[in-house]
């Protein structure tokens, strides 16, 4: 699975992603939790790229605030997606891009749980496969949501985890956001493991356990735990 990510270069978005504007703030992030608000890249209605804020756990739009304690998922299953009902209706129209430059996973040592600081070496800036959903707020306003997609991991990942988030091509982003495409066949391929000769993975501090813990030096490399 994937809990922890990191939007470190919020300055490149503009331009990596080929959008128009951004019309809210965009801090820096080096360690995006579940239930925060995070920039997510969709198709409009006008079939424009937007980046919009939305919380990191799906909330499906048949669920009601505040009502029992339904799932709210962070991560998805690529090889199940067609075959569960929360997420079957959103690969058809409701998939999204969610903008990184890595993300963490733990593995064990003696001295307890290390984390690791995973990303491509080919893209500073990169997006995350994912789906979204919109529901009625407390107050009328749309609260909208996601989830990312993950899939078997790669030679570099499989070490540290058995789960790996799902990393587009960049040319897998176009096809990955066309409206037109709504037949899972189609899009299975797109959210492949990234290939392990471009990705490094090294570890961080274990300030990264503490999801208040945000600043630069969490992606810092550090010498390796036995």
């Amino acid at each position: 699975m994937c809990g922890r990510y990191v939007l470190g270069r919020v300055e490149d978005l503009s331009e990596r992603f080929q959008l128009r504007e951004i019309n809210f703030d965009i801090d820096p992030t080096f360690n995006a939790a579940p239930t925060q608000l995070l920039p997510v890249l969709v198709i409009d209605a006008n079939g424009n790229r937007t980046l919009q804020p939305m919380r990191w756990g799906l909330l499906p739009r048949w669920k009601k605030r505040g009502g029992g304690k339904a799932p709210e998922p962070i991560n998805a299953r690529a090889e199940t997606l067609p075959e569960r009902p929360m997420f079957r209706g959103l690969l058809a129209g409701n998939r999204c891009i969610v903008p990184a430059t890595g993300f963490y996973e733990w593995t064990e040592t003696r001295h307890g749980k290390q984390p690791i600081l995973i990303r491509p070496t080919d893209q500073e800036v990169f997006g995350f496969a994912g789906l979204w959903d919109e529901q009625a707020g407390e107050d009328g306003e749309p609260v909208r949501s996601f989830t990312l997609i993950t899939g078997p991991p790669n030679a570099i990942v499989k070490p540290i985890h058995d789960r790996m988030v799902a990393i587009l091509e960049p040319d897998n982003e176009e096809p990955w956001l066309d409206p037109d495409a709504t037949e899972w066949p189609a899009l299975e391929h797109l959210v492949g493991p990234y290939p392990a000769d471009r990705m490094e993975a090294f570890p961080v501090s274990r300030a990264v356990n503490s999801p208040r813990a945000n600043d630069p030096s969490l992606i810092t490399p550090i010498a390796a735990d036995d």
